[in-house]
């Protein structure tokens, strides 16, 4: 996996697949995310933080996506 500041900064999203079950909070905890905002999607559907995962899940963690300027 990319590094996690490599991440944060180019926007691009990154497939996961966990070592073992755990739920996605766990994840975000291993992953040293926790307190930050990412889109977690969980074999395609948006995921909250409770959703268990298993190594047969794919993960896909997208970064944060600031909206435009408001004038």
């Amino acid at each position: 996996m990319k590094q996690i500041t490599e991440l944060l900064e180019t926007g691009i999203y990154e497939n996961f697949v966990p070592e073992k079950s755990m739920t996605v909070k766990d994840l975000l905890k291993e992953l040293n995310l926790e307190g930050k905002y990412f889109g977690i999607l969980v074999n395609g559907k948006k995921a909250d933080p409770g959703i268990k995962i298993s190594p047969q899940d794919k993960i896909v963690i997208l970064p944060h996506i600031a909206g435009g300027r408001n004038n």
